[in-house]
């Protein structure tokens, strides 16, 4: 059943929604950005270093969103 949804929605759409609510929940752009994989492949590696420190940073809130959402789900299902 969820593979139905999974088919109907396309992958952008996936990462449209990673990126809003990472900005929702106060990371940096440049931040969200990075971790999304859109940060120019010729970036230095000093800035580099300095996006993988924040990205290091602000990421458990996301993953503690995704976490909560995960568990909000099973619970729906059951």
């Amino acid at each position: 059943m969820l593979s139905d949804y999974l088919a109907v929605i396309s992958y952008k759409y996936l990462r449209k929604f990673a990126f809003d609510k990472m900005i929702e929940l106060e990371v940096p752009e440049s931040v969200a950005d990075f971790i999304e994989g859109r940060v120019p492949k010729r970036i230095g590696a000093k800035h580099y270093m300095a996006l993988a420190r924040q990205a290091n940073k602000f990421y458990p809130r996301y993953a503690e969103y995704i976490a909560e959402l995960r568990e909000e789900a099973s619970i729906l299902a059951a």
